[in-house]
């Protein structure tokens, strides 16, 4: 800290006005304890004496910490310790220490989401199913996840034009913002049918691809009925479709989604093409015989596949895309259908592609932790710092996979299903 002080001072020792504050942030400390330093120095510098600012008590110095007796609050039930209020009340001391134990790391919080339950085939089958995602040893490469370039990812979601709560941040003096709906348990909806391919990037992380085939909202046109203030009789309407139906999906993946896959598939990319959907019933099955016949135009060979059944968590839509695209959409704040429409057309062409490239690479981490707890799906989300590896030039295209957890793996799927 005082070598970059010295070197910003002038001759009379005064520093720059906003040197302190830029000091004080790069170093996380109070701008007071930037001023108190080289005020110090500069008190040596002119008595000729070797700068040292370093504190003049001995050891150790302030209150001693109290040790809490945290073995009462094992003792009780994780599903009671669930705000500070009661562990408070369970170790009879005030809430305000327990949150400095939190912030100590004495204590420390987490949010616990629904999982889907897995049963024993499930796990089996959530194995068999990322072993066949593995690039076995060769001579020079050990055993890797595949690139997945020629596959696809789809699912439908609901998009609300509203949310049930939304936080705002506000001056003293501003009212809140007052929102209201007839039932916030019927807020207006749309589904999307979500359609994902993996960006093609090229060797200085420049988009070549930016894999985005695109949302294709679950709509029909309708001319109204009688006028209204809003629009005139025979205007015509866009509104959504509530019931989604075997043959809905099937018009929509035929007449929609298949042409745009055609029409922004790069054209020296693969031909051969999986698409991947989750085991939904309205879906269509991977032997539809329309489906086919669609799929194996212009030099195309499409084909559907079913991800393992309860995993969601091998689907990158569900991993965050479409949590990152809602997020996105919320900030548009729709009033009808055609906003929301519009709203959830921007945001997914705002995503970019570069995050869509670390959505297909989660799932490939995610798939790691899969063979490393048998098949099941009780394991911490991996965070492995995509962004920083990116900046450094150093983020893989594939996570290789250590041969031991796949010989294990296939014991595992060899033995089957057990209770």
């Amino acid at each position: 800290m005082i070598d970059k002080l010295l070197l910003l001072a002038n001759d009379e020792l005064k520093i720059p006005p906003r040197a302190q504050i830029e000091i004080a942030l790069e170093f996380n400390v109070y701008r007071t304890t930037v001023w108190r330093y080289w005020s110090k120095a500069k008190i040596q510098i002119r008595r000729g004496e070797t700068i040292d600012v370093k504190g003049q008590k001995p050891g150790k110095v302030g209150r001693k910490c109290k040790d809490w007796d945290l073995d009462r609050l094992h003792a009780i039930p994780v599903e009671k310790r669930t705000t500070i209020r009661k562990i408070a009340d369970a170790l009879d001391i005030h809430p305000s220490t327990v949150y400095k134990l939190i912030k100590s790391g004495k204590i420390r919080a987490c949010s616990s989401s629904l999982k889907p339950s897995v049963t024993p085939t499930h796990k089996i089958a959530r194995i068999a199913h990322v072993l066949r995602q593995i690039i076995p040893r060769n001579v020079n490469t050990p055993p890797k996840f595949s690139a997945m370039y020629n596959v696809i990812h789809i699912d439908e979601k609901w998009f609300y034009m509203s949310q049930k709560s939304q936080k705002f941040y506000l001056f003293p003096w501003e009212d809140e913002p007052y929102r209201a709906c007839q039932n916030k348990n019927y807020i207006p909806k749309m589904m999307f049918m979500g359609c994902v391919a993996r960006p093609i990037l090229g060797t200085n992380g420049e988009i070549l691809w930016d894999g985005k085939i695109g949302m294709f909202p679950f709509t029909y046109t309708v001319e109204a009925q009688r006028s209204s203030k809003n629009r005139d009789r025979g205007t015509p309407e866009t509104k959504a479709i509530v019931s989604i139906t075997r043959e809905v999906i099937r018009a929509k993946l035929i007449e929609e989604v298949l042409p745009a896959i055609m029409a922004k598939w790069p054209a020296n990319a693969c031909k051969e093409i999986w698409i991947q959907q989750d085991n939904a019933k309205p879906h269509i099955s991977v032997d539809d015989a329309e489906f086919r016949a669609a799929a194996t135009k212009n030099g195309f060979k499409i084909r559907l596949t079913c991800q393992p059944a309860q995993s969601p968590d091998l689907n990158v839509l569900d991993l965050g895309f479409f949590r990152a695209i809602q997020s996105l959409q919320y900030k548009a704040f729709p009033k009808d259908t055609k906003e929301l429409l519009k709203s959830v057309e921007d945001a997914f062409q705002a995503y970019e592609p570069r995050l869509v490239n670390y959505n297909w690479l989660h799932l490939q981490y995610c798939m790691l932790e899969i063979l490393k707890v048998e098949g099941s799906n009780k394991y911490k989300n991996p965070h492995n710092k995509k962004h920083a590896m990116d900046r450094l030039g150093i983020l893989p295209t594939q996570v290789e996979v250590p041969e031991e957890l796949i010989e294990e793996s296939r014991k595992i799927l060899a033995r089957g299903p057990t209770n």
